[in-house]
């Protein structure tokens, strides 16, 4: 699957009567949701789960994100069980999206689990653009974050050929420049990234790290030594 760009839901409202129609669209969707989960056996507990955490994304189009919150959780807390890495991230990107006071915990753990264990490439990507997003324009997160997601793709997208990946790491690698020190040509960019030593893996992966604590602070809802026991050789 490719997480770059995803759009879970293209309404189209465009027009004050189509963002009536999507509201009463999205008040539907929910609904058959919550009476799909209501009808499940108690057999059926992981399914309800599931369901909660697609509830959660029309809550959060309904802005209804301390209810997304408190929907998601059970998702991650069960993939991360299960040792689902990959959606425990994508479950760890929705609370992001929650506008909860935790958001950014959740973004923490969404950049350890996607950048520790080996899933989509275009998942970590999409992790690390929240970085860029979420700093200023003269910080070097953002550039440690972009810098980071080259290093991943060249790790991981490699494997799967993945030419979106390489495409999406390139513009967000400019633009980061851009925006952090008016880069404007290749040998300018060239100098930037060896200044900022965004080419030494092993200084990056320390700054990347560091980020993350900053985003969870002491905030841990998983037990990093017991995990990074179960990573792949």
């Amino acid at each position: 699957m490719n997480y770059l760009n995803r759009q879970q839901f293209d309404l189209g409202a465009d027009s004050q009567d189509d963002a009536v129609t999507s509201t009463a669209v999205l008040d539907l969707k929910a609904r058959q949701i919550e009476d799909r989960m209501f009808a499940l056996p108690a057999s059926e507990e992981n399914q309800r789960i599931e369901l909660g955490h697609q509830l959660a994304l029309l809550q959060i189009d309904q802005e209804k994100h301390a209810d997304a919150w408190n929907s998601a959780m059970p998702a991650l807390k069960m993939h991360l069980r299960n040792e689902s890495w990959e959606q425990s991230v994508v479950v760890c990107d929705t609370l992001f999206r929650c506008n909860h006071d935790d958001s950014l915990v959740a973004l923490g753990h969404a950049l350890w689990l996607s950048i520790t264990f080996p899933v989509d490439v275009t998942l970590t990507i999409a992790q690390l653009r929240h970085v860029i997003d979420e700093t200023p324009s003269d910080s070097d997160g953002g550039a440690v974050a972009a810098a980071m997601a080259g290093y991943v793709n060249q790790l991981r997208g490699s494997e799967n050929n993945n030419d979106d990946a390489a495409l999406v790491v390139g513009q967000l690698l400019n633009d980061v420049a851009r925006r952090h020190s008016n880069v404007q040509n290749q040998e300018e960019f060239d100098h930037w990234f060896s200044r900022l030593e965004l080419d030494q893996p092993d200084k990056l992966v320390v700054r990347m790290r560091n980020i993350i604590d900053v985003l969870v602070q002491d905030q841990w809802w998983i037990d990093r030594d017991e995990l990074q026991k179960l990573i792949p050789s």
